[in-house]
């Protein structure tokens, strides 16, 4: 039987299965946190959630840059707009309107003059959720897939589609930090070419309690 929740989680609404190469790699490295974020894919109000969204999901301290300090959200901006296919594209704006249609019933504003608060509290709701309230999600988006392969015109429940689309900017935001270039070289442990094999050796030692960047 196929793992539906782990094919759900590769699937559109934001969500992506991201691999390192070149071209991604690259269109990482481009990226920095300008004063003013001007999206190329999101609508601007769309791009004030996601950045919004991402400082929640990895804020900087004093001793380390967060994912909006090594520009992440203009990454996956620039990802949805040059690496998905139309199809992703459509799906992950099908995401944002539903994410917009849960935020103005939650605090009867547009997304756009949301605040850190607000997003906090969206952050919580669908990513911190219990086994079973995930299953029905998954379920719920199984059933949308479904019928979304056999009429493109079908429309998630937004509340389901804001759960999927928030769990891909989670994934997304934890990778572009991780991979890019000064937080892979700077602060996780930075090894591009292995010199040697040590099996059973503790990460205290090897990298000194550090985890590998790639």
């Amino acid at each position: 039987m196929m793992n539906r929740r782990q094919v759900l989680k590769n699937l559109g609404l934001g969500a992506t299965a991201l691999v390192a190469t070149p071209t991604i790699l690259s269109l990482l490295q481009s990226c920095t946190n300008e004063p003013e974020f001007i999206p190329s894919f999101l609508s601007k109000e769309e791009g004030h959630a996601l950045r919004r969204m991402v400082d929640l999901i990895i804020p900087s301290d004093e001793a380390i840059p967060g994912a909006v300090d090594v520009g992440v959200h203009e990454f996956i901006d620039s990802y949805w707009d040059q690496v998905s296919t139309l199809e992703g594209q459509a799906q992950t704006a099908m995401g944002f309107k539903a994410l917009a249609t849960q935020f103005q019933a939650t605090f009867n504003k547009p997304l756009g003059e949301g605040k850190a608060e607000d997003f906090d509290q969206l952050l919580k709701k669908y990513l911190i959720v219990d086994k079973a309230q995930e299953e029905a999600y998954d379920e719920k988006l199984g059933e949308f897939y479904q019928a979304y392969a056999k009429d493109k015109t079908a429309t998630p429940d937004p509340d389901v589609a804001s759960y999927a689309l928030v769990q891909g900017i989670r994934g997304m935001t934890i990778w572009g930090w991780k991979t890019s270039e000064q937080i892979g070289e700077n602060v996780l442990a930075y090894e591009p070419i292995p010199a040697q094999q040590i099996g059973c050796l503790p990460v205290s030692e090897a990298t000194g309690g550090k985890a590998y960047s790639i």
